[in-house]
């Protein structure tokens, strides 16, 4: 039986609090990687310039700290409850509207929370929208989504003949859309739910919107490949940034599915509109993890600091001494690395063979300081992240504060469990090179922490002089 692990609820206030606080003043990674690339794909001179104004808008925000819409929206909260875990102190849903209450007083967020009937506003932007799901184990995860009204009043939620099939879910994800037409702000999101019952359609197709934006659904192909379709049809609408015309209305479709009634199929479609706020975190016996995803950025790894934990999630490659020979090899001839490099986060890991069935063997972190020869290089050419075991040289490290970039701490001999944290693996390069093959992972809550940060701070010797009596 597992222990039961007590988490203050103190801590969820505080966790809440600087999620929203982030979230409605710093877009997402994933975002503005999505709008820089619609910047470069927009056909429309007045397209272009929307985009590129949204992404200053996104600048100045972050760095006056004021929110990116005036409308901050409803507090929505996606939480996952491992049964393993006692919430000490306030009730969860108590200790989480706290925690909205705060973020609002304190950013100067607009509080947009009323009563339906007398729409008298309740002054705090509460209640909050919150969803539990009892999850396995002892540890907290929190997902917040601050909602605007705009996009919100375009979602709906049809009950389709069952009949309809993929082409007529098709064709109603597209007029849904087309009817919204320039009230969302898009570029949009669409979060699209399928099945279930009408209420769980409607919860699908908003948790939809939580997944890093362009990322395809990894667990049905036929999603996935719904999910593109529908995004070309609905950029061949013409609808443009803003509704003023162009090639790009949206930004991505997200689609989940559940299995229905035979007699029924519900389809709801959730739109977000450009500022697709969201941030997770995890509480893990007592501790605090942030949840950061890849590519990374340079404001992203300013963020972090040696000490912090952190759960990993996102695309990463493996490298080790033999893949990164050739690296530098193929540098050096003025040749195109195999993969991109800009953003990137490297794991020096040769994982064991995979057993029939399995996504990959158990994979490990291998001791850093075999590739630091190469590391600054590689920095050089856009390298943001680095997970191994072990101290680097003082010329990485310097490289690391030259490029903004930072070196991750895996923890050693656990490499069973940190294979639990891999999605998907594929080979893209050198192949011939068997366990020092590189590797495309897609990871989901590794947990590492920061050794080195852009700052120059070193963990462990920082841990070392603690230790002096």
């Amino acid at each position: 039986m597992s222990p039961i692990r007590e988490i203050d609820s103190k801590i969820i206030t505080a966790t809440v609090k600087r999620l929203f606080l982030e979230a409605n003043t710093c877009l997402g990674a994933d975002v503005l990687a999505a709008l820089q690339i619609s910047l470069d794909r927009e056909e429309s001179a007045l397209g272009r310039q929307v985009l590129a104004r949204m992404l200053e808008n996104a600048a100045v925000a972050k760095e006056e700290s004021s929110p990116i819409c005036q409308d901050t929206g409803l507090a929505v909260v996606f939480v996952e409850l491992g049964q393993d875990v006692h919430v000490a102190g306030d009730l969860l849903n108590a200790a989480i509207e706290e925690g909205v209450r705060q973020a609002y007083d304190e950013g100067y967020f607009r509080k947009s929370v009323c009563d339906p009937l007398t729409r008298a506003n309740t002054g705090d932007n509460t209640p909050a929208v919150i969803h539990v799901e009892i999850t396995a184990g002892d540890r907290i995860r929190l997902a917040v989504m601050p909602k605007g009204g705009g996009s919100e009043n375009m979602s709906s939620v049809t009950m389709l003949l069952p009949t309809a099939g993929r082409e007529g879910i098709r064709r109603h994800i597209v007029e849904a859309v087309l009817k919204a037409g320039p009230n969302p702000c898009p570029p949009v999101i669409v979060g699209v739910g399928i099945g279930g019952s009408i209420e769980e359609s409607l919860l699908l197709a908003k948790k939809a919107l939580l997944r890093p934006v362009g990322r395809k659904n990894s667990r049905d192909e036929r999603l996935a490949d719904l999910e593109q379709v529908i995004l070309a049809d609905v950029n061949r609408l013409g609808g443009g940034p803003q509704g003023f015309g162009g090639s790009v209305s949206a930004l991505a479709v997200h689609v989940e599915m559940k299995p229905c009634h035979i007699a029924s199929l519900p389809v709801a479609v959730n739109i977000q509109c450009h500022v697709a706020r969201h941030g997770e975190a995890i509480i893990f016996r007592m501790q605090n993890y942030r949840s950061i995803k890849t590519p990374l950025t340079d404001e992203l790894c300013a963020s972090l600091h040696a000490g912090d934990m952190i759960l990993l999630s996102g695309e990463v490659f493996t490298a080790r001494d033999a893949a990164h020979r050739r690296l530098e090899e193929t540098l050096r001839r003025g040749e195109a690395l195999p993969f991109d490099v800009r953003g990137a986060v490297i794991f020096y890991a040769g994982p064991a063979p995979a057993r029939p069935g399995r996504i990959i063997g158990s994979i490990g972190p291998t001791t850093s300081y075999r590739m630091d020869p190469f590391a600054p290089l590689l920095m050089e050419q856009g390298l943001k992240g680095m997970i191994g075991k072990g101290k680097r040289s003082p010329e990485v490290v310097a490289a690391m504060k030259r490029y903004r970039a930072v070196y991750f701490g895996a923890i050693g001999g656990i490499a069973a469990l940190t294979a639990r944290c891999v999605r998907n693996a594929e080979t893209v390069a050198y192949a011939d090179l068997g366990p020092e093959a590189i590797l495309r992972l897609e990871l989901v809550d590794l947990p590492v922490v920061v050794v080195n940060d852009v700052e120059g701070r070193d963990l462990y010797e920082e841990a070392r002089k603690r230790s002096k009596p």
